[in-house]
């Protein structure tokens, strides 16, 4: 088991009305979770996609809840999900291949 010893939050995007009823989109926090985190190297990032978008692994406890629509906040950069591994169906932990948002 590796260290998680980093906090992340776990974001969704909602909608939300101002003072005057217009409707805007906000990043809202779900969860601040225990991580461990590191970058990823191009061989990973080739073995885990055919696509060289991701860029840094968190590695949480298991949420049943967790989605590839949630974005995950880290040392003030914004992360989105790509893919989530479950382990083989274990209810232990998640690895969540993320890369930083544009």
């Amino acid at each position: 088991m590796k260290l998680k010893d980093k906090k992340i939050e776990l974001c969704q995007s909602q909608y939300v009305s101002d003072a005057i009823g217009n409707r805007k989109k906000v990043l809202v926090t779900v969860a601040t979770v225990w991580a461990y985190f590191r970058q990823l190297s191009m061989k990973e990032m080739y073995g885990a996609t055919t696509q060289v978008q991701e860029e840094v692994l968190f590695q949480i406890g298991y949420r049943a809840d967790l989605t590839t629509n949630y974005v995950v906040k880290f040392r003030g950069v914004e992360y989105e999900i790509l893919r989530i591994d479950t382990f083989e169906g274990y209810k232990e932990d998640l690895k969540l291949y993320c890369r930083a948002k544009s």
